[in-house]
């Protein structure tokens, strides 16, 4: 999967791949600006190729043989694109060179051909649900349903506190807190309850956009990252 390319002197590019096999990996296209070039119109950002690679040189390999499997024209719309960059961001995190992370990377391809066909209203909560998947693997997601200190369900709602991940019972939730509601709980259960291809169907209790904030805070202590490209793309919901 093409995640970036920049020019490389006056016909070539260094491009960055994420794969299934040998995490991300990072090479140099000779002559691809070149008209006649085998790489022309195939290294396009989120592109999917069966590619093969020379040795590492370096942190530098050569794009050997690169042949387009599947070309998304669909996520070239606005919102598409948005979240369908933010998407590929979060499984570069996870991707690091030469370590492969097949779970990971199956997300990437699964949640781009769903962001493909869903109903662009859809857009915001397929987006949650592929976070809270990416969460899940991260070991960040924390316990959707019981006190963070006691175990106790939450069925009543949550509260959280500033720069502490789990959820927690009124009991436990020290002042200063923020109540985290019903409605955003259980939109959030539902999806991680639920089969990916059944996301873009499920009706919610609120708008993705009123939920989003949630896992925002998570995805930023777990990645040390906040990602502007989310931001936009919920302030477009």
């Amino acid at each position: 999967m093409v995640l970036r390319r920049t020019d490389f002197r006056e016909s070539s590019r260094i491009v960055t791949c994420l794969t299934r096999t040998q995490g991300r990996v990072t090479a140099l296209a000779k002559g691809a600006h070149r008209p006649d070039s085998p790489f022309l119109g195939r290294v396009d950002f989120l592109n999917e190729l069966q590619a093969t690679f020379g040795p590492d040189r370096g942190g530098l390999r050569l794009f050997v043989r690169a042949e387009l499997v599947r070309e998304r024209r669909a996520l070239r719309a606005p919102a598409r694109f948005l979240a369908a960059s933010h998407l590929a961001q979060l499984c570069e995190f996870a991707l690091p060179d030469g370590r492969p992370e097949p779970l990971v990377y199956d997300l990437l391809v699964g949640g781009l051909a769903l962001l493909e066909r869903c109903p662009e209203p859809a857009i915001g909560q397929v987006v949650l649900g592929l976070e809270l998947r990416h969460l899940e693997h991260l070991g960040a997601l924390p316990d959707l349903h019981h006190c963070a200190a006691c175990g106790v369900r939450l069925d009543g709602g949550a509260y959280r506190h500033d720069g502490e991940p789990g959820l927690l019972c009124r009991r436990h939730a020290r002042t200063p807190r923020t109540a985290v509601g019903v409605e955003v709980l259980d939109l959030l259960r539902q999806l991680q309850a639920t089969s990916g291809r059944q996301w873009p169907q499920l009706a919610l209790p609120v708008a993705a956009r009123v939920a989003a904030p949630l896992p925002a805070l998570w995805l930023a202590a777990a990645t040390e990252q906040r990602s502007r490209l989310r931001a936009l793309l919920f302030e477009r919901g």
